[in-house]
């Protein structure tokens, strides 16, 4: 068993069965680490040699997850915006966007990982390891985990920020995955949720496949019903302050998207639309290095 200690420091917002009582749940956190594998790599067949599956044959998990230490849920009463950049009470309750309970910045647990059934083999532990220090240094966790909600920090983090792309660029390498610290330094990590929850309509992106994700609102909305960001921007912790991370999937096959898409996403945010106002999230990322061919 190995044990992470891990804290939050942006609100998660996450449960389970009782849609008032917030959790940290080890599922949860098996999806992540089952996309950060695929995204650095790993074939249908290791995942399943790794995570199990119900495909092609049943095959349990060799992987397992639990959480400890877990803190006492806040009160069902305890409610926090999804979206910070909007003004309160503009979003109700029951909407999708709306405030919903969640564990505050500052909650931690520890995260244990273990084997079983003889182990992960020599064949797909280096990736499972690369996968679970991965999601340790750029991941997140529940709602909005793409817009920076569940962002969070492993006690082992570098706390510089040359040292952290130099570890991350080590774990991405070979991937196509592609990711940049964003200039601004923040004093709280809600200043920089913040400027990451103020995009734009997904309408607007329409035709360019949606590069920042979707949800179907209503019978007239032409988005797909699900749409996963190949955007994803969290907050990280450093010695000066906090920064937002950017992490760009580049699967194309996966995703419906390629750079131009990215380019022209930024773009439309930092410069708005006829029914939208230019973005703050959108000029930082203009001045990114995300938006440029790797050089050789």
């Amino acid at each position: 068993m190995k044990r992470y200690p891990i804290e939050f420091i942006t609100p998660l917002f996450s449960r389970g069965a009782y849609e008032e009582v917030p959790e940290i749940r080890p599922a949860s956190i098996r999806g992540q680490l089952h996309w950060w594998f695929r995204a650095l790599g790993g074939r249908p067949d290791a995942e399943k040699a790794v995570f199990g599956g119900i495909h092609s044959g049943a095959l349990a998990s060799r992987l397992v997850v639990r959480v400890a230490d877990l803190p006492k849920p806040p009160s069902p009463s305890r409610f926090l915006p999804t979206l910070p950049h909007k003004p309160s009470g503009q979003d109700s309750r029951s909407g999708p966007n709306g405030p919903k309970t969640a564990y505050p910045m500052g909650t931690r647990f520890t995260l244990i990982l273990g084997e079983r059934l003889g182990g992960v083999n020599d064949a797909h532990a280096g990736l499972l390891l690369r996968t679970v220090h991965s999601w340790l240094l750029a991941g997140s966790l529940g709602l909005r985990a793409t817009r920076g909600g569940g962002s969070i920090h492993c006690s082992s983090a570098p706390m510089e920020d040359a040292a952290y792309r130099v570890q991350l660029g080590q774990l991405l390498e070979g991937s196509e995955l592609r990711f940049d610290l964003l200039n601004e330094v923040f004093a709280e990590s809600e200043q920089a949720r913040k400027v990451i929850t103020e995009t734009i309509s997904h309408n607007a992106m329409a035709d360019i496949h949606y590069p920042l994700g979707a949800v179907r609102q209503g019978h007239q909305d032409t988005a797909p019903s699900r749409k996963t960001s190949p955007l994803r921007l969290t907050v990280r912790r450093f010695a000066d302050g906090y920064r937002i991370l950017a992490v760009w999937d580049g699967r194309r096959a996966v995703t419906g998207n390629s750079l131009d898409h990215l380019r022209t996403a930024v773009e439309r945010l930092a410069n708005g639309t006829s029914q939208s106002r230019p973005t703050q999230i959108g000029q930082l990322l203009q001045r990114s290095s995300l938006l440029h061919p790797r050089t050789p």
